[in-house]
């Protein structure tokens, strides 16, 4: 079977619909100090594609014809039989990791037989009865069915077979005391009406990243704050024409340094994006109180710690910071700096503070007291290397200090794009990356994969003191939904 069969091996499966009573209490098997929960909603995405069962053959709509031109019939019967596995797909399928098992996974069956009779055939290899569950090892991999779910796991390798086998057996028949049923946060989060969904304790997942946590090692003020946070929390969602990844945080509300955090955070506001170009490739903005900052612990330590110098006083930062009041902007155009990355990086920002007047003169008698370059004067604004294309400039317009690393003045500001600006004006922090038809960053994936017909934009946002999301939104090419224009991408970039 060719790659473009495996990618449409989950899909088709999902849109086998059973009618059959609900199953086993899946969740009561996931015991409440795992790792990570994730949970699969199949019912949301079956109403989100148009493949359909007839007589237990797969059937595409006319709109699928780019990804099923290369399936051959013995595709398309490997294809029915996923679908007709025994997989209850109507059901959420969770997964999870413990400190024995690198995952767990429940998956709802509404035929016992039938994906036992699948496996084998797919595994050429009979599964062992133990007593009223099938059980089959697939290397490092063990399965058992019951009569409600289909249950595997991957043990960590200093888990012996034994030991695994009786753990799998044990949650199936009894489920896990206390379950994750009884983690507020947990459930929070796994009862969304998303698509996935995906709960962790914070700091177990550091650690299964790589990152030993060790709280006093970030200092005072930030380990309390990192040793408030309870977990965290990943959300997916497929609409008609986007996909958003939701992230959220539990923690302590109570906590002094978490609440000198959220104090910093400003009112939404897009006026720094006059002093973007209308056609920069990436952009940051978030709203801050520069009073709140100098609050923080872990800013009074770093500003403690500078040493004395004929440039800038520690009293002189303090107050530059504590002028900042609305929004820190930023723009790149990250595409042209990886296409070149010899050149000077093309960087815009501006930041809203009552100081901008003083920063613009003390910055340039600071670079010109260095003496090796002069500042300039040019206008209203400080130009370095004013005759050459690397120049940079700064200046005070509007309230703001904003500056660039090129000699090309923001002529069309991002500010007059309804949509960029629409974004902004609605979070306190939030991205936007511009992937439409004709931008640089369009034209870049185009030249990687010359059939791939895309436009669509990037929009982060903050939501609230503990929520963030991101959402990519697919313009063109045209299509039913967003999971059809995914796969005819992947299609296109696995033949």
């Amino acid at each position: 079977m060719k790659k473009l069969s495996f990618v449409l091996l989950l899909v088709v499966a999902m849109v086998f619909v059973s009618c059959k009573e609900e199953g086993g209490d899946a969740l009561g098997m996931i015991p409440g100090d795992a790792d990570f929960v994730a949970a699969v909603d199949a019912g949301s995405l079956i109403k989100k594609t148009d493949i359909k069962i007839d007589n237990g053959q797969v059937v595409f709509p006319e709109s699928y014809s780019s990804l099923t031109s290369g399936l051959s019939a013995k595709d398309m019967e490997d294809l029915s039989r996923v679908a007709e596995s025994g997989i209850d797909f109507t059901k959420k399928m969770y997964f999870f990791g413990t400190n024995d098992f690198e995952v767990v996974g429940i998956i709802p069956t509404n035929d016992k037989e039938a994906f036992k009779a699948f496996l084998e055939k797919e595994n050429e290899e009979t599964m062992e009865t133990d007593g009223d569950l099938y059980k089959m090892n697939e290397g490092t991999m063990i399965v058992f069915i019951s009569d409600n779910n289909i249950v595997f796991g991957q043990p960590k390798y200093s888990v012996d077979n034994a030991t695994a086998e009786a753990y799998i057996k044990g949650i199936i028949a009894n489920g896990s005391q206390p379950s994750i049923k009884e983690n507020a946060d947990a459930m929070e989060m796994l009862d969304r009406d998303v698509d996935m969904a995906m709960f962790g304790d914070y700091k177990r997942m550091m650690e299964l990243s790589g990152e030993k946590i060790d709280v006093m090692a970030y200092g005072k003020a930030l380990g309390e704050y990192i040793d408030a946070i309870r977990g965290i929390g990943f959300t997916l969602n497929f609409g008609k024409k986007d996909v958003e990844m939701g992230y959220e945080a539990f923690y302590d509300e109570n906590n002094a340094m978490v609440k000198q955090c959220l104090a910093v955070m400003g009112a939404p506001s897009a006026e720094g994006l006059k002093f973007i170009p209308a056609d920069i490739q990436l952009v940051f903005s978030g709203s801050a109180k520069g009073e709140e900052i100098l609050k923080i612990e872990a800013f009074k330590t770093a500003l403690g710690n500078i040493e004395p110098n004929a440039f800038i006083t520690n009293e002189e930062i303090k107050d530059y910071i504590a002028g900042i009041d609305g929004p820190i902007t930023i723009g790149w155009n990250y595409v042209d700096y990886l296409a070149n990355r010899y050149s000077m990086p093309q960087v815009y920002g501006a930041i809203k503070t009552d100081k901008a007047d003083e920063m613009c003169r003390k910055l340039q008698s600071t670079i010109n007291g260095f003496g090796f370059i002069a500042c300039q004067k040019v206008g209203d604004e400080y130009v370095l290397n004013a005759s050459t294309a690397d120049a940079i400039a700064f200046g005070s317009k509007d309230g703001f200090f904003y500056f660039r690393t090129t000699n090309r003045p923001v002529k069309e500001s991002l500010y007059d794009d309804d949509l960029a600006r629409g974004i902004f004006e609605s979070t306190p922090g939030g991205c936007y990356v511009n992937l439409l038809k004709g931008s640089r960053a369009n034209s870049m994936l185009t030249s990687m994969a010359p059939n791939l017909d895309f436009s669509g934009y990037v929009e982060g946002k903050t939501i609230d003191d503990n929520s963030a999301s991101v959402k990519l939104v697919v313009e063109e090419p045209e299509s039913a939904n967003v999971l059809e224009t995914l796969l005819m991408i992947a299609a296109q970039n696995v033949r």
